[in-house]
């Protein structure tokens, strides 16, 4: 992390209570000594921002922690109430929205899934409806804004989202305008597979690691590449656009434009139309065709399948290991990460997808006779509502200053 030595000027003031504030949010009960050692900020510097931060009620003094000398010091930690957001995750089937606390917490939720009649203007008032309950039913001293998550491609810098596949024919939506005009908070737009990206940095397994890839797999592919700590997006903020690396020149021709696209083979919705033509036709398990005899195959079918060892469904999960596997050697080739996180609706065929991944991975990788990768189903819950909070959260800390707002 980047050290900002003090000075009188208000911005550095800003600069330095910034530092401090995001390292108590990575390292939650460090103490004041700590703190000093590495801003590198004397002790007679440090304790005046602390004090302004404990004031502020944006953090709090939590008991002690025991050192090599025996002392033992008053730890710090973010207050959860010191600040609150407000985080949506827009899908192709539904939307839910969420109050989260300042450590990442989701406080209150509500969901809306589409129905067939829905149109743009329906869910958008719906939304607002939503966002506005929410609100109102809040105690939050400090609302620092609306993170808003969808599927991709959306210019993040605008606010829009552009062109997802499959998203109701809904395009080019100014959601930011949208909300701004309604709400007077600020909102900030990205999508799905980074906000698990930044839910997994700062909550889960991945704040062990400086450098990991978040793969996404639903109803689209993506990937949040986290680089040296940050989200990697890219010049315009399309760089972890996945699902459309091609995996066969000459296959069939994806929503983009270029053939081959592993999206056109490997979502989730893909796998079930496999799944349900073979059964259709008469696969070899009494179990699949049982089913499709009077409705279609599902994916908690699929799952279903895996537990009670149908061999039909594992050797569609190993085929789609393969699939995902081939994507994911060619991002370790690239940018060689110490990790990779595998997370949604497709993390939840366990480890008859991971083991037939990793050996996939660990075979084929440039650097496989040097390290491997460590690979990992993650299991935060509700991972892209807590990463659209860290975008407001994050974007509050790194301002530096904390008035009400």
């Amino acid at each position: 992390m980047q050290k900002f030595l003090g000075n009188n000027s208000n911005i550095m003031k800003q600069k330095n209570r910034a530092l401090i504030l995001n390292m108590i949010k990575d390292e939650s009960g460090i103490s004041r000594a700590e703190l000093s050692k590495r801003t590198g900020l004397s002790r007679g510097g440090i304790t005046p921002i602390i004090n302004e931060l404990l004031s502020m009620g944006l953090i709090v003094e939590t008991g002690v922690s025991v050192t090599d000398s025996g002392r033992r010091p008053i730890t710090l930690e973010l207050n959860a109430s010191g600040c609150h957001a407000i985080a949506v995750d827009w899908t192709r089937k539904n939307y839910t929205a969420a109050i989260v606390d300042f450590t990442g917490r989701i406080v209150t939720r509500e969901q809306y899934w589409f129905v067939e009649n829905d149109t743009l203007d329906h869910i958008l008032n719906r939304l607002k409806e939503t966002i506005g309950n929410l609100l109102y039913q809040s105690k939050a001293k400090r609302m620092a804004g609306i993170g808003v998550v969808a599927p991709g491609p959306l210019d993040i810098y605008t606010g829009v989202i552009l062109s997802p596949s499959n998203f109701w024919g809904w395009l080019n939506i100014p959601i930011k305008q949208i909300l701004e005009d309604t709400f007077h908070l600020p909102v900030f737009l990205d999508n799905n597979a980074n906000a698990y990206a930044l839910a997994e940095k700062n909550y889960g397994r991945g704040r062990e690691y400086h450098n990991f890839i978040y793969m996404v797999v639903d109803e689209g592919i993506g990937a949040g590449i986290i680089i040296d700590d940050r989200l990697y997006r890219g010049k315009g903020g399309f760089g972890s656009e996945i699902g459309h690396i091609s995996i066969n020149m000459d296959g069939p021709k994806c929503e983009c434009g270029n053939n081959g696209c592993i999206e056109v083979y490997a979502t989730i919705p893909q796998i079930m139309r496999h799944v349900n033509n073979y059964a259709e036709l008469g696969m070899p398990s009494s179990y699949l065709t049982g089913i499709r005899s009077h409705r279609l195959i599902n994916w908690n079918d699929i799952l279903y399948g895996l537990q009670i060892g149908d061999s039909v469904c594992l050797n569609i999960i190993r085929k789609e290991a393969v699939y995902l596997g081939n994507i994911l050697v060619t991002l370790t080739n690239v940018f060689e990460p110490e990790a990779i996180f595998i997370g949604s609706d497709i993390a939840s065929a366990g480890k008859h997808l991971l083991d037939p991944i990793k050996e996939y991975l660990h075979d084929r990788t440039v650097t496989k006779k040097i390290h491997k990768t460590d690979l990992f189903l993650s299991n935060l819950e509700h991972a892209s509502l807590i990463g659209g909070a860290m975008l407001v959260i994050q974007n509050f800390i790194d301002r530096g200053s904390y008035d009400m707002i």
